[in-house]
């Protein structure tokens, strides 16, 4: 089951998944939005969880569902 305020490599491809049916890309959106695609990736993954990462996701996402 996918949850979304967990990161985790299933979620960085559904993440993907989301921006291509609504055609854009995943890298198209960060830059947008001012996120750094890398940093993102890592924290959405899961690759990355300090501090910095986690409040990351956490806003990322937010973003995520009120502007897509």
């Amino acid at each position: 089951m996918l949850h979304l305020d967990t990161p985790s490599e299933e979620l960085m491809k559904a993440v993907r998944a989301h921006f291509v049916q609504r055609g854009t890309s995943f890298s198209a959106f960060c830059a947008d939005h001012g996120y750094v695609r890398q940093s993102v990736a890592l924290a959405v993954s899961g690759k990355r969880n300090g501090a910095k990462a986690t409040a990351l996701f956490k806003e990322f996402m937010a973003t995520v569902r009120v502007k897509s």
